[in-house]
């Protein structure tokens, strides 16, 4: 659309001026024009004035007149598409100056004498084509600039906004211009008031004035400030000025209140909408009057017209028709009216293509406008932007049909035009034309759609419906019952932009054919275009233009998300870059869309596509690519001759052979990514193999029924596996006999490791590959698995070598496609000549390919024996017979490993456990390598292991691992290295603690009151330990000694010795014999020694006993086993905290009747005295002489002796009085003391010292 004139393309709304809030260059943000739009607006042609008057420094007065602009102009856009039926009461807003000066009105003139029209009227305007200097006199139709005219500078509507004057007012907006200010009126308030006032109405009165008598209605805004809405007198100066000013209350006077400035959008809209009317009806006075105009034309047909070829003539009748149907359009299009714009653009139309005819079929004897002339090529700009708006407003009335057979129309009309005046379909002009034409009604459908309209769909459209529309198809006589006339369906813009483009390419050919003929025969001849049409076609860059337009195509459809369309546009972008000459780019496009046609097996169109990347490839200098295009084209899946398939083969041979380069190139193609002329399959017989199992496999190669077309000798076959152990390269064995067999079997298994260049240690073996068109050919191999797991074939690759190319053909299998087909294998033999038996199939077990076969261990034939004794003692060390049994039929070299492993739960005390051959030692928890010797053949070997458990009582489990090999084949290196053969076996045991323990420590009385003072450096304390021991042991137990190890303390100053212990009294112990359940008591008396009272945590020291089963498990026939030894740890001897002691010393044996002295021994262990307050208390079993109540005072770091006379009255078990102490403090508060005897527990208060009263015997 940029070729046109932007006046003729762009949508008219009504004009409206504003005055009195500056021109748009006072905005800080410019309204630029559209997407949408042509061209740019001509309102502010003037250049940036180099300061604004809306600075950041603006008054309040500057600030609002810029929000009232923006707010005006804010839906001021100047494009092609406007808000159509939403329109109602938009304006195009342009801001003039104060001072602005409307055109006058046109001159009334007399008629020149020679005027061929006395009908005509007699004003003329500067545009009239009867006016000298006019851009259309003598013969023009309508100049752009007269569309301008009604657009950018006669306003329908012009709206002032003014002060009312107040003495606190700042100075009005400054205009650009430079005005000579007033002097300021000298008087009073009141008279200063009522002069502005006066001079503002006159002001306004002047404008309406003027403005009138062009019917241009105008309207004024008085801005109202803070300080006039405090006037009393506003009403009254309003009144005022609007009685001298003229203007009436309804829609020509208006307020903007200070309250209002918070929401100038609403005010504008209003504004707006009220003078909407008005500035329909000035278009619609300009329609009238044109409309009168016309009605006094005479009728073309009762003239008589002789226009000559050569000399400008008046316009005739046929033209003014043509300029007022226009106007009549345009005023109709301004009043939104479109209905009745799209009529007169139609008689503008249909008139105006008359003119292009050799000879008028409306003015009787007129001639056409000569071809290729000023006023022809304007006429035909002017028809193609009537078309443009015909289309375009039937699309605002929603009539897709209308506005698709307006434009299959005027593509008719002008195709029979361009044929009668020579430039049809054998020019370039023409499809330059029709290229244009398809453009812009797409663009004008991008730009629709973008705003809301919607194609409707075709399935919605009823077949049976006749619409006036079709008057316009090319088709005149459409059958209507039968369906849809396709010429009426409208496509989205992709369609037109694709053929545009279309349409494009062939302009190029017309022109390129031109340029060609015209450097044949001369630049003297007929029908060729003027030397400046010839100049500006050369110029323009073909090729970019139509890639422009099919991407614009492509991108629509894509939106659609029509994938083939995309592929096919890709397809012609890229023929497009071709026939440019871009053959980079447009190889790249060619490998993009080849990827899908191929997945899809679009076999002819893939073709074309690899002939012309093919082509490009070549003129890049691509040969690695030519490689792969020639490879692919010899594929039978592509519908050519064999002549042309065998082309391509010659061609790929020369390449190879033929072609001269400075080193060697190399290439590998990708077989499963292109149509391949050969298709591998893979079977191994079986689907799995043992270690060092001969392991066949298959390989088999078949091609195609047409292709090769020649035979083709590969140089060599290599077999690429997941191990690169196993890798093999076949190369080829030149063979001249012809072998015309369909089936062949290559016998590959007797191969010989060798080093070869650039494949390293492969198998090697010479074989015959020469292929040809329908034969299949099947290689056979063996491998040999030295470990176990997975042994995949993953590339089969065909190489082609010659002195400048290694050309690698790949057959990926790591992604073998899933077939259902039997497995078949074929069998082969060789003769005792070396010739080959005729192959014949068999069939295998399961479908599909065999890609993979497992290795896994040959079973093992060795058998692991255990015998013991369960279950097993912690700490001791338990013996396990071990038998290995060799069941193999050959005498085997074996190994064994042992690992003990404790069952215990998460987060349970670690265990110790050990694994030992010899019982004097212990090592660690596994045994590794242990050699067995040499194991013949039904022969068995005992070894005897020792497990050590210790700490918990959990099961263990004993894995036993057995490597064994033949002694023909022992490995070079160790187990379990592959060539082993393993044997495993696991032993569960349960151990058992052989005892339990319970410890028991209080705290003892001594011997005092005597009068020994103690050391006030280091305290004393005695302890009673006992140990209970029961034995949990399911078997006898020899116990040979018990013994308390004491432990180091951790303070040099405190000492933990013992004083007594059960067993020195007992003498010594000796040898005893505990079953389970046996319960054995030991006692220790303990001397505690500390010179820090304040150490509370006494470590003791560990329980030890030595012992063995009595006796002897079977499995250790004549070893005797030493001692075992259990060590269990004493708990910690918790001491309380306390500043202060006492202890009761009772004696022993008392007799009823027979007095006895119980005695307390306070010692205090601080540095200050203690009061201690004493209560006896009395019960039947006792007599006792004292006080009930007493207290003593306990020196610092001393002691103090009480002591309590009892007479026993009864005699058995009885308790003693019962004795309180009570410690009291000045500050600390009463502590009662705890009172401790030898021999007791701590003295709880419901079962106090209880002591046994021996009765009394007389004698």
């Amino acid at each position: 659309m940029d070729n046109y004139p932007p006046e003729f393309i762009l949508h008219h709304v009504p004009l409206m001026a504003v005055i009195g809030l500056g021109t748009a260059r006072d905005l800080v943000e410019q309204p630029t024009f559209t997407a949408d739009s042509a061209t740019s607006s001509p309102v502010s042609s003037k250049p940036q004035s180099r300061r604004s008057s809306l600075s950041a420094n603006s008054t309040p007065r500057q600030q609002l007149s810029k929000s009232l602009l923006t707010h005006l102009t804010a839906k001021s856009q100047v494009g092609v598409w406007e808000l159509g039926k939403s329109a109602s009461a938009t304006f195009h807003v342009v801001a003039v100056d104060k001072n602005h000066q409307f055109p006058p009105r046109k001159p009334m003139m007399r008629p020149p004498a020679q005027t061929h029209h006395p009908n005509m009227p007699i004003a003329h305007s500067p545009l009239s084509p009867l006016t000298q200097g006019s851009p259309v006199y003598p013969d023009g139709l309508i100049p752009p600039i007269w569309v301008r005219k009604h657009r950018e500078i006669l306003p329908s509507v012009v709206v002032g906004f003014y002060e009312l004057w107040h003495r606190s007012s700042s100075d009005p907006i400054q205009e650009k211009e430079e005005i000579i200010p007033a002097p300021e009126p000298q008087g009073t308030a009141e008279s200063i008031e009522r002069e502005k006032d006066y001079n503002l109405a006159m002001e306004m009165n002047e404008r309406r004035k003027s403005l009138h008598e062009r019917g241009i209605k105008f309207s004024a805004v008085i801005l109202l400030k803070t300080q006039n809405m405090k006037d009393q007198t506003m009403e009254e100066r309003l009144g005022y000025i609007r009685r001298f000013s003229g203007l009436d209350t309804r829609n020509s006077f208006f307020l903007l209140t200070p309250s209002q400035h918070g929401d100038l959008q609403d005010f504008v809209i209003n504004l707006q909408k009220s003078l909407y009317e008005h500035g329909l009806n000035y278009y619609r006075e300009h329609g009238k009057r044109v409309k009168r105009k016309r009605t006094r034309l005479p009728s073309p047909s009762s003239t008589n017209s002789m226009r000559s070829s050569t000399i400008p003539q008046p316009l005739g009748v046929q033209g003014w028709m043509i300029r007022y149907d226009y106007k009549l359009a345009t005023f109709a299009e301004f009043r939104q009216e479109m209905e009745a714009a799209i009529n007169y653009y139609e008689l503008a139309y249909n008139l105006l293509v008359d003119l292009f005819a050799p000879q008028s079929s409306i003015t009787a004897g007129a001639i056409g406008l000569p071809i290729r002339s000023k006023r022809w090529g304007e006429a035909r700009i002017l028809a193609d932007t009537i078309n443009l708006k015909i289309c375009k407003l039937n699309l605002y009335i929603d009539s897709p049909s209308g506005a698709l057979a307006q434009l299959n129309k005027h593509v008719s009309t002008f195709r029979n035009i361009s044929d009668t005046l020579g430039i049809g379909e054998d020019t370039f002009e023409y499809w330059a034309w029709l290229s244009k034409q398809y453009r812009i009604f797409g663009d004008v459908l991008e730009i629709a759609t973008r705003s809301g309209f919607v194609i409707p769909d075709p399935a919605t459209i009823s077949h049976n419906t006749v619409s006036s529309d079709f008057r316009f198809s090319i088709s005149h006589n459409p059958n209507t019952g039968s369906g849809i006339n396709p010429t009426m369906i409208l496509q989205h813009p992709g369609f037109y932009y694709h053929m545009a483009a279309k349409y494009n390419s062939f302009r190029r050919k017309k022109f390129l054919d031109l340029e060609m003929f015209m450097k044949k025969e001369g630049l003297e001849l007929q029908n060729i275009p003027p030397q400046n049409i010839l100049e500006a076609e050369r110029n323009v860059d073909h090729s970019t233009l139509t890639i422009e337009l099919f991407t614009k195509s492509y991108e629509q459809f894509k939106a659609q998300k029509t994938g083939r369309m995309t592929l096919y546009l890709a397809s012609e972008i890229a023929n497009t870059y071709l026939e440019a000459g871009k053959y980079e780019t447009a190889l790249k496009f060619f490998e993009r869309i080849a990827k899908t046609y191929r997945k899809e097996n679009w076999h002819t169109i893939l073709e074309s596509i690899l002939r012309c990347s093919l082509k490009c490839a070549k003129e890049l200098g691509g040969w690695e690519n030519v490689l792969e295009y020639l490879v692919e084209l010899l594929s039978d899946q592509f519908s050519m001759s064999n002549l042309n398939r065998a082309e391509i083969h010659n061609e790929l041979m020369d390449v190879l052979f033929k072609a001269n380069f400075p080193e060697l190139r190399k290439v590998a193609i990708d077989m499963d990514e292109i149509n391949s002329f050969i298709t591998c399959r893979v079977q191994f017989k079986g689907d799995t193999t043992f270690i060092g199992a001969e392991t066949p496999f298959q390989i088999t190669v078949a091609t195609q029924a047409e292709s090769p077309p020649i035979p083709l000798r590969f140089s060599f076959l290599r077999l690429s596996f997941n191990d690169s152990y196993f890798n093999h390269y076949l190369r080829d064995k030149s063979n001249d006999e012809e072998d015309n067999a369909k089936l062949e079997w290559v016998d590959c298994k007797n191969c010989s490791q060798e080093e070869v260049d650039g494949e390293g240690l492969v198998w090697v073996k010479d074989v015959n590959l020469k292929i040809s068109k329908g034969i299949t050919k099947v290689f056979e191999g063996l491998i040999e698995p030295k470990e176990s797991g997975d042994i995949q074939l993953q590339t089969i690759s065909f190489g082609l070598l010659s002195e400048k190319w290694k050309v690698e053909l790949h057959c990926n299998l790591k992604n073998a496609k899933d077939e259902r087909s039997k497995r078949k294998w074929v069998i082969g033999e060789v003769d005792s000549e070396g010739e080959v038996i005729k192959p014949t199939y068999t069939i295998l077990n399961g479908i599909g390919e065999r890609t993979t076969i497992k290795v896994i261990q040959k079973l093992a034939k060795l058998d692991i024996q255990a015998k013991h004794s369960a279950p097993a003692l912690l700490d001791e060390h338990y013996p396990i017979e071990i038998t290995i049994v060799n069941l193999e039929q050959e005498e085997v070299k074996a190994f064994l490993n042992a690992e003990v492993v404790t069952d215990a739960p998460p987060n349970s005390i670690d265990s110790e456990d050990f694994i030992t051959l010899n019982p004097t030692t212990n090592s660690s928890n596994n045994l590794k390598d242990i050699d067995i010797g040499i194991l013949p053949a039904g022969e068995s070997v005992v070894k005897m292991v020792y497990v050590l458990g210790k700490k918990s009582n959990f099961s263990r489990t004993l894995h036993l691992t057995v490597y064994y090999a033949s002694t023909s084949s022992v490995p070079s290196a160790p187990p379990p290295t592959q060539g082993w053969i393993e044997k495993r076996e696991d032993l569960r045991i349960h151990f058992v603690s052989p005892f339990t323990f319970s410890f028991n420590i209080s705290p003892q009385s001594e011997e005092f009151c005597k009068g020994s003072s103690i050391n006030p450096l280091e305290r004393v304390e005695r302890y009673l330990l006992v140990a209970k021991i029961t034995t949990t042991s399911p078997w006898e137990i020899s116990v040979y000694d018990i013994d308390l190890v004491m432990l180091n303390q951790a303070n040099a100053q405190t000492r933990i010795e013992i004083d007594a212990s059960s067993i020195e009294i007992d003498n010594d112990f000796r040898e005893q014999v505990w079953k389970q359940g046996n319960l054995y008591h030991v006692n220790y008396l303990l001397k505690l020694t500390l010179k820090d009272i304040k150490q509370l945590d006494i470590d003791v020291g560990l329980l030890v006993i030595q012992w063995k089963r009595k006796q002897q498990s079977p499995v250790y026939k004549d070893f005797e086993l030493s001692n075992t030894e259990s060590t269990m740890r004493v708990p910690q001897l918790k001491r309380k905290k306390t500043d202060i002691s006492a202890t009761i010393n009772i004696p022993p044996n008392p007799k009823v009747g027979q007095l006895f002295t119980l005695r307390y021994k306070i010692i205090n262990w601080t540095k200050s005295e203690k009061n201690i307050h004493v209560t006896v208390e009395v019960n039947d079993s006792f007599v006792f002489s004292g006080y009930k109540q007493t207290h003593f005072i306990v020196p610092g770091m001393g002691e103090y002796c009480f002591k309590v006379n009892c007479f026993p009255l009864s005699s058995g078990k009885v308790k003693l009085p019962k004795v309180k102490m009570v410690k009291k403090g000045e500050f600390e508060g009463d502590d009662d003391l705890n009172i401790i005897a030898h021999g007791y527990k701590e003295g709880i208060e419901e079962d106090y010292f209880v002591i046994f009263i021996k009765p009394k015997i007389d004698v």
